[in-house]
């Protein structure tokens, strides 16, 4: 597997203002790091999702672009990722962050 280097991830200001209201802005940059080790290779994308149906749902999503990425690699690593989040996150709190994956070109 070729390394990369991490490419530092922008972060939205909708989704800086989301974290802060709903306490998460400490817990983001773990997040975000943990994501990029799970993910090494992939293109990731932060934004603030919010459903057209349900008024006041919004969650943080990491939209994972793995192109490099098995099935079976990415439902482990889409595992690892939801396990994990626990340890970056306390977990009242993790139903903010929410993971998106695609996988193939």
């Amino acid at each position: 597997m070729e390394l990369t280097k991490a490419v530092p991830l922008v972060i939205p200001p909708q989704v800086e203002a989301f974290a802060a209201q709903e306490g998460v802005s400490s817990h983001l940059p773990a997040v975000l790091k943990m994501t990029q080790r799970i993910f090494p290779n992939a293109q990731i994308r932060l934004v603030l999702d919010e459903d057209p149906e349900i008024a006041d749902d919004r969650h943080i999503a990491l939209e994972v672009k793995a192109e490099d990425m098995k099935v079976s690699q990415a439902l482990d690593a889409r595992y690892q990722w939801h396990r994990d989040l626990f340890a970056n996150c306390p977990a009242p709190l993790v139903c903010v962050f929410r993971l998106g994956l695609e996988i193939g070109s």
